[in-house]
């Protein structure tokens, strides 16, 4: 994960697995979308909702969805019949930036992803401008990252959102080379209270893409928690990985 004052992604190590370079965040999608502090933002609610994500289960992950207006907490709790929670543990990059990451085997292709941080002295939505920053996103991974550019969409079914337009390097698989892989993935976020965002990611269907790409099908939930000067971050993937593609997954 990448905050404006940290600039390179938490890792997680998945042992037999390829590694999964947490690098999540978000912005909008929705029809009465609004710009607060310069942000696109879906939607608003006073409070987050009741809990209504439904509990993910090994071998039934691809029926898995994030909903809306959920709180970190809540997101968390549908994932404890598949994993302890104390399965994270604690990661520290080379520059002093320390977490929380885990990663949990879902059955045959899936992969639960998840990411806990502390992002001092900054706005949650200093936080989100960073991450919609195409140049910071190159420069924090330029050695898997050739491109990335940020558009604003908009249709009846999804609403207004962003798209991330992705083109990675080509990277070598064994004994060849994946040769340059391209995707895109829609991006929402809705505001919660005063301070709070909820984010969630999507791969583009609509969008062209290379035959070969890290995954086959990704969701992911950000929560953005604003705790006096700091932001909190928690992050959730469920992935499909395409065991063919690469060693290292740039999510």
């Amino acid at each position: 994960y990448t905050t404006p004052s940290t600039p390179n992604p938490l890792r997680c190590d998945m042992g037999p697995m390829p590694r999964l370079v947490l690098l999540l965040l978000a912005v909008p999608t929705s029809a009465e979308a609004t710009l607060l502090g310069g942000l696109w933002v879906d939607g608003h609610r006073r409070q987050y909702e009741k809990p209504t994500v439904e509990r993910l289960r090994h071998g039934d992950a691809e029926a898995f969805r994030f909903d809306r207006y959920q709180s970190p907490a809540a997101v968390k709790a549908a994932f404890d019949g598949c994993r302890s929670r104390r399965s994270f543990r604690t990661h520290e990059a080379s520059d002093g930036r320390r977490g929380l990451v885990s990663s949990t085997r879902l059955g045959g292709d899936w992969v639960l992803a998840e990411s806990e941080q502390l992002a001092p002295a900054c706005t949650a939505e200093e936080v989100l401008r960073a991450y919609l920053t195409g140049s910071l996103q190159k420069e924090w991974n330029a050695d898997k990252v050739s491109r990335v550019a940020f558009s604003r969409a908009a249709s009846p079914e999804r609403g207004r959102y962003y798209r991330q337009d992705i083109e990675l390097r080509s990277v070598r698989v064994i004994r060849s080379r994946t040769g340059p892989m391209s995707y895109s993935q829609t991006i929402s976020v809705d505001k919660v209270g005063g301070r709070h965002y909820c984010a969630l990611v999507r791969l583009d269907p609509d969008c062209p893409a290379t035959a070969r790409k890290p995954f086959e099908a990704l969701s992911v939930y950000v929560g953005l928690q604003q705790v006096g000067p700091d932001v909190r971050i928690y992050a959730a993937g469920v992935f499909r990985v395409n065991r063919r593609g690469v060693p290292n997954l740039v999510v």
